[in-house]
């Protein structure tokens, strides 16, 4: 079943191993960040963090060996869509699933608030806890001294009429409470891409929801795709900085204020086009390919730039967002 997850990793344009796996576990190299874009999956970073690099490789092997992949000399493409198609059909991933949700440090505070706010209610104080983990327990304990779970039940149940009923019932089966016991188990990896979906559609409709407080705290809000040093150097260059002073004021290599724009960019920030490009530079690349993947040909066309300005315009052409006219 591994093998139908990995093949759908992969298309046309040719992509390495290394990047697809990275992705999976979270790693936000600029490499792999762009390599997401580009196939249009950066919404499945760290899906599967618990992937071990020899299973995945093993699946790549398994795939390569029948056909379904083909190894090219810039790395892996698809050979066979049905293949893939059918794979989607047996392992359906996550829709809803989006990196900055943390949906899986919410389930764990969900399981352990639900079951402590059942058990308050029959005046429960001495049963096992639904989740081990000290730091979520300390977590719950401040979110329920602080009585932000006041009307949790009420929040939780209008969360749950919202969400389609399938969705509904299979996160219920999930939870424990006073006398109740889900303890539902995924069986297999299509079952938990379907549970990830769950959570992750019921984490959306939280983050819509500022009306509900006991909620929203338990969630957390949205977790921070950057460092605090990348936003700062987003935040400088705003505020009209070179990127040469944003490396002075942060103590930063010239290359990792680099790093830190571009990974931005791919995240969102709309960088300002004008102060970062020359206006000779930013009429060359007026007629620059869009399309063109291969950074080394944009340079080589494009000699007065550095590779900052290509994967930038890569980036922002790649989004939809490179300003035309």
């Amino acid at each position: 079943m591994l093998t139908d997850f990995v093949v759908q990793l992969f298309d046309d344009q040719p992509r390495r191993e290394t990047a697809a796996y990275m992705l999976l576990n979270g790693k936000k190299t600029l490499s792999v960040l762009f390599a997401a874009l580009q196939h249009g999956q950066l919404q499945w970073l760290q899906l599967y963090p618990t992937l071990a690099r020899k299973d995945f490789q093993a699946a790549i092997k398994q795939l390569v060996a029948s056909g379904a992949l083909t190894s090219t000399a810039t790395g892996l493409v698809l050979a066979d869509p049905q293949a893939k198609a059918a794979a989607a059909r047996r392992v359906a991933l996550p829709t809803h699933f989006q990196p900055w949700m943390g949906v899986r440090e919410f389930e764990l505070r969900l399981l352990l608030g639900v079951q402590a706010v059942s058990e308050a209610a029959y005046h429960n104080n001495h049963y096992q806890p639904a989740v081990r983990d000290w730091a979520v327990q300390q977590y719950v304990r401040r979110w329920y001294g602080q009585a932000r779970h006041a009307d949790f039940a009420g929040e939780l149940t209008a969360a749950f009429a919202l969400l389609p009923a399938a969705s509904a019932d299979r996160l219920a089966k999930h939870l424990i409470g006073h006398d109740f016991v889900g303890g539902a188990q995924a069986e297999n990896l299509a079952g938990e891409f379907r549970h990830l979906d769950d959570l992750a559609q019921l984490v959306a409709l939280i983050a819509g929801h500022t009306d509900w407080p006991a909620l929203q705290s338990l969630w957390g809000g949205r977790v921070a795709l950057l460092s605090p040093s990348n936003y700062r150097a987003c935040q400088l260059i705003d505020a009209g900085q070179t990127r040469e002073q944003v490396g002075l004021s942060l103590h930063l290599k010239p290359s990792t204020v680099n790093e830190h724009l571009l990974a931005a960019a791919i995240f969102g920030w709309q960088p300002p086009i004008q102060a970062l490009y020359p206006p000779a530079l930013l009429h060359a690349f007026a007629a620059a390919d869009p399309h063109e993947q291969d950074y080394q040909k944009l340079l080589a066309a494009l000699p007065d730039a550095e590779f900052f300005h290509v994967r930038l315009f890569q980036i922002l052409n790649l989004q939809g967002r490179w300003p035309r006219g």
